[in-house]
C-alpha cells in the first residue's frame, strides 16, 4: 500500500510518502521504476517529507527495511540511479518512462502507519507461482528467507514440510529458509517425498485459465530454464532443484522415462570437487534415461501449464515492472 501525508499541490506532496509492506519477496528495481512512473502519472514529482517504511518491506531481497527503503528512494528517481538500476531499466519495454519522484527527507522505519495518511494505490505482487519459479530457477536465498519468515521461520517450515510429505519430522531439520548451513538437513527419502507431495498438490491448484499447475511451473526444467542449471547437461524435461554448500552438491527432482514413467530421485555428494559432482550427477541421469528410454512426448506432469508473461486473475500483467499491477484508488 502506498499513501501520503499532508497535501498534494502542483505535483508536490507537502508531507511523507508512506510504503506499507506486505511481505512481497520479489519487489525489485523494475517494480520500483513502475511505482515511480505511476506516481508521476498521478502528477506527483516531489515529496518534501520523508520516505516512511511500515511493515514487512524488502527490495532486491534485502531484509533490512531501511536499506530497502534507500534502494526504493533511488529507484523512484532516475536522476539518482546506480549502474545496476540503469541496467534493469534497460530490460524493460522500449519507451518505458524514467520516473522522477524526488524525496527531500530521509528514510524512516516505523511500526504502524500514520493515522493521517491518504492511500493512493496498491501495488500487487507477481503471482505466487511465478515467485516460486523465480526463486527456484535462480536458487534465490533472499527470497526463500523472506517466504520462510512469513510462514513462521525454518522450524515451522520443517514441520509443515514433514507433514505434507508424510515423513518423520526427524528427516527434515531446518534452521532457516534458504538451506544455507550444515544444520539444515533433509534426508534423500524426504526430498523425494516432498517433490511427490508438491506434484500432487499442484494438480489441484488451478491456474486462472482453469488448467492445473505442474512442478514444471515452480521448478527449473532442463532444456528450458537457465539459472543454476544453465550449463548442466541433464536429459531434457527433467524437473530439478540444485543445492550447494562449500562442500556439498545436491540435485533432486523427477526424470521422465519411457519404461518407468516418472522417476523421482535425490543425489547428494560431499567433498571439494563440486564441478566434478555436478558432471557425474548429470551423467547418472543420462545413464538412467538411456536404460529406461526417452519419452516421445514430454508428460503433462513436467510441462509448464502457465508460462511467464500470461495474465493472472484479476487480469494483472505478470511482466516485471508492469504498471498494470499498480491499482490506483
Amino acid at each position: 500500500m502506498i499513501g501520503v501525508t499532508g497535501t498534494i499541490q502542483n505535483g508536490v506532496v507537502s508531507g511523507d510518502l508512506v510504503i506499507q509492506g506486505g511481505g512481497d519477496p520479489l519487489f525489485v528495481w523494475e517494480e520500483a521504476i513502475s511505482l515511480g512512473n505511476t506516481l508521476n502519472r498521478l502528477g506527483i514529482r516531489q515529496i518534501t517529507g520523508n520516505l516512511v517504511i511500515v511493515g514487512d518491506f524488502a527490495m532486491n531481497y534485502e531484509p533490512d527495511p531501511k536499506l530497502s527503503g534507500e534502494m526504493l528512494r533511488q529507484g523512484l528517481n532516475a536522476h539518482n540511479w546506480s549502474e545496476e538500476a540503469t541496467y534493469y531499466y534497460e530490460t524493460l519495454p522500449e519507451g518505458t518512462p524514467k520516473p522522477v519522484v524526488e524525496i527531500t527527507g530521509t528514510v524512516q522505519v516505523i511500526a504502524q502507519p500514520p493515522t493521517d495518511q491518504k492511500l493512493l494505490l496498491r501495488h500487487w505482487s507477481l503471482p505466487l507461482v511465478q515467485i516460486l519459479r523465480e526463486m527456484n530457477v535462480f536458487s534465490n536465498n533472499g527470497m526463500a528467507e523472506i517466504l520462510a519468515t512469513r510462514l513462521g521461520g525454518g522450524s515451522v517450515v520443517a514441520q509443515r514440510a514433514a507433514w505434507a510429505a508424510s515423513v518423520p519430522s526427524e528427516e527434515i531439520q531446518l534452521i532457516n529458509g534458504s538451506g544455507l548451513g550444515p544444520q539444515n538437513q533433509i534426508s534423500p527419502r524426504a526430498v523425494c517425498a516432498l517433490f511427490i507431495a508438491i506434484h500432487r498438490y499442484l494438480q489441484n491448484w488451478r491456474s486462472p485459465a482453469g488448467t492445473p499447475y505442474t512442478i514444471a511451473d515452480v521448478f527449473p526444467v532442463a532444456g528450458r530454464n537457465e539459472g543454476t542449471i544453465a550449463y548442466r547437461k541433464m536429459p531434457p524435461n527433467a524437473v530439478v532443484k540444485t543445492g550447494t554448500l562449500d562442500d556439498v552438491s545436491a540435485l533432486a527432482g523427477v526424470l521422465p522415462t519411457r519404461d518407468r514413467g516418472l522417476v523421482w530421485f535425490a543425489l547428494i555428494n560431499r567433498g571439494e570437487d563440486l564441478d566434478g559432482f555436478r558432471s557425474r550427477q548429470d551423467q547418472t541421469l543420462q545413464i538412467l534415461q538411456k536404460q529406461w528410454g526417452v519419452t516421445s512426448l514430454a508428460p503433462t506432469a513436467v510441462m509448464p501449464m502457465e508460462p511467464p508473461g500470461v495474465v493472472n486473475a484479476p487480469a494483472l500483467p505478470t511482466a516485471f515492472g508492469a504498471e498494470g499491477r499498480n491499482q490506483v484508488f
